[in-house]
């Protein structure tokens, strides 16, 4: 399109997002007639070079697109229809865009009320998703809906807001309404990760973390979202530009929750993140960025969560220790036991075998020995026999109670009693961080300078098989040290980063695990919900899913999930079990540091829901399928 054919547009509403709007269409040669009632938002866009309108009426007159950013449906309803005079003097054959968040009933009744002026004033549905900062470049992601017409008449301007390469326009249906349908359900993934960062991030500050170093580690783990790897840097070192209010999450939340309550849709993470938010306003937090919702739980008592120095002196405190293999020390030099054959301890015997390294295997269930076995492996049925001449212990159990019980206990003998002096014991589970501590005072008392590592591990049975598992290492740093050529063989053989070693101590790899777990389970389970509720309202959930994966509401578990929801019976990759071990165990620890798991206890009553209706051994997926006794059936 020409410089002469662009539409005048007028723009009313001029808040953080819909002031670059503004300005980024100006910048693309657009004429502007913009109007706020904030003067100094209004003068800043008029600087760029928009007219200033001096009433919204103004704004309206002589223009072929009028785009609305305001508040809310009453904002709407009074630009519109009410003192803004607007639908009075738009023009025949003008459209509307309205850019805000409303709920969808309310823009079909918009729709009706203007037909009836016999103007044709088309009217678009376009929420928007991607911050103020992709506002300001014309870099958004937009959803839009109405007729055909209308989206047509709307088109230049939409698709000089949604420039590649972050941003993009999805046409989601012929119908005012539809779009809006569409953001709601993306603001369901929003607002709860949004959350859900906050949980995390205060959870990981009173558990004495460096949060900025799990920021930097689950940015690349299962517990990442958009939400968290955005919304974080707000609440550890504010910029001072402003974003995304409080104000504006809590209100589209609410938005969320009145149409789930309207439709008798139990929506519990929703319903729960909605708290959340209006406790953080209730708090005074309402002119904050939505990120830093993190310090409501410094209101309980928690530990301040901004730092104090620049992004620079942190980003240097956020660092690892550095590990190097002792001296010496070779992983084909060991000799290792590995505890625990069943769906990661196999794997893991296996890639451990592969690179030649001596591995004896033993599991008290004899048919998960045998595929050791059957796959060219050495196992052993005698426990306290087999620790005699071996060095490094890897146990893969389920608990930690497990991990005591064959150290010590197992059978009235304990393997610690037959291991060779200063052996290195390596936990693999996901362990409670107080029994890792308590178990390296256990073998304290037995003298023989056993040293232990606490190291869980992530990935699955599919990249344990590899070798390319992300581990998070804790103990002392000699230990970790013997432990390094171990570790690495099952961490890095895709020469990726994965092998972690966390400062703090011994259980502060399980922590750096936990806060990760406590992110992927929330987000596994709105996940569920979203797409329940989706399917509910009659969406086309392959459709919601293209559009939600590719913004600010995706995250690693719904986009590695959400097609296991779909399938009739998906492969089980991680049983649901194992969700409500790891997050009992996230939330036993975080009461001792007083940090209340609002979002994770709700979260872990999902996943427990789900093992009652027996898919405990089924893959996590399956708490999809918590709502089909409404008639709500994700699979395909």
């Amino acid at each position: 399109m020409t410089e002469t054919t662009k539409p005048v547009v007028g723009w009313i509403g001029l808040g953080a997002m819909g002031s670059g709007m503004a300005t980024s269409l100006v910048r693309d040669g657009y004429t502007v007639k913009a109007y706020d009632v904030w003067k100094p938002s209004l003068q800043a866009v008029v600087g760029a070079g928009a007219q200033e309108a001096p009433t919204p009426a103004d704004a309206a007159k002589g223009v072929q697109v009028l785009g609305l950013m305001v508040v809310n449906a009453q904002q709407v309803e009074d630009v519109i229809f009410g003192k803004g005079d607007v639908a009075q003097v738009l023009e025949e054959d003008a459209v509307i865009i309205c850019f805000s968040t409303v709920p969808p009933s309310y823009l079909v009744s918009v729709a009706e009320r203007l037909d009836a002026l016999g103007k044709n004033i088309g009217l678009c549905d376009c929420p928007v998703s991607g911050g103020s900062t992709r506002a300001a470049t014309g870099e958004l992601a937009i959803m839009t809906s109405g007729t055909s017409s209308s989206v047509s008449r709307a088109n230049p301007v939409l698709s000089a807001l949604t420039k590649p390469a972050l941003g993009a326009l999805s046409i989601v249906g012929d119908k005012v309404g539809t779009a809006s349908d569409f953001k709601l359900i993306n603001q369901v993934f929003c607002a709860v990760q949004i959350a859900a960062q906050g949980e995390a991030i205060a959870l990981a500050k009173n558990w004495g973390l460096n949060p900025r170093l799990v920021y930097n580690l689950i940015k690349g783990a299962s517990g990442d979202s958009f939400m968290f790897g955005h919304r974080v840097p707000w609440s550890l070192n504010h910029d001072g530009v402003p974003k995304s209010l409080m104000t504006i999450i809590s209100k589209d939340i609410g938005i969320v929750m009145d149409e789930a309550r309207s439709l008798c849709f139990p929506a519990p993470m929703c319903a729960v993140s909605e708290t959340l938010f209006t406790m953080a306003i209730g708090a005074g937090l309402q002119k904050l960025e939505d990120g830093q919702v993190s310090k409501v739980w410094e209101s309980f008592g928690g530990v301040p969560i901004a730092e104090k120095g620049t992004v620079e002196e942190e980003e240097a405190k956020a660092k690892e220790l550095d590990i190097k293999p002792a001296s010496g020390v070779q992983a084909q030099t060991a000799k290792v036991l590995i505890v625990g054959l069943g769906a990661m301890g196999l794997p893991i015997a296996q890639a451990l075998t592969k690179s030649s390294i001596d591995v004896l295997g033993y599991d008290a269930n004899a048919s998960a020995a045998e595929r050791f076995t059957q796959q060219g492996g050495k196992v052993v049925g005698d426990l306290e026999q087999a620790g005699k001449d071996r060095d490094t212990v890897l146990l893969v159990v389920n608990t930690a109670k497990q991990a005591e019980e064959v150290l010590f206990s197992l059978d009235g003998r304990g393997l610690v009693t037959s291991l060779p002096q200063n052996s290195l014991i390596i936990i693999c589970s996901t362990i409670p961080p107080s029994e890792a501590i308590r178990i390296q005072t256990l073998l304290d008392t037995h003298k023989k300078g056993h040293q232990l590592i606490d190291a869980p591990v992530s990935g699955g049975p599919s990249r344990a098989v590899k070798g390319d598992l992300s581990i998070f290492a804790s103990g002392s740093e000699e230990a970790l040290s013997r432990a390094h050529p171990i570790l690495s063989v099952l961490s890095t053989s895709a020469g990726n980063a994965n092998l972690h070693f966390i400062p703090g101590g011994l259980g502060s790899g399980s922590k750096i695990k936990l806060v990760n777990n406590l992110l992927a389970g929330i987000h596994l389970a709105v996940a569920a919900e979203g797409l329940a509720f989706a399917k509910y309202k009659k969406m086309d959930l392959d459709k919601v899913f293209q559009v939600v994966r590719g913004g600010a509401a995706s995250s690693y578990m719904m986009i590695d999930r959400v097609p296991r929801m779909f399938e009739q019976k998906a492969q089980v990759f991680s049983p649901t079990k194992t969700f409500v071990k790891d997050l009992s165990i996230v939330l036993t620890e975080a009461k001792k540091v007083n940090t209340p798991l609002f979002l994770g206890s709700v979260a872990a009553q999902q996943f427990t829901r789900a093992v009652s209706e027996g898919w405990g051994d089924e893959d996590d997926s399956s708490v999809g399928r918590l709502w089909e006794s409404m008639g709500v059936d994700l699979r395909h």
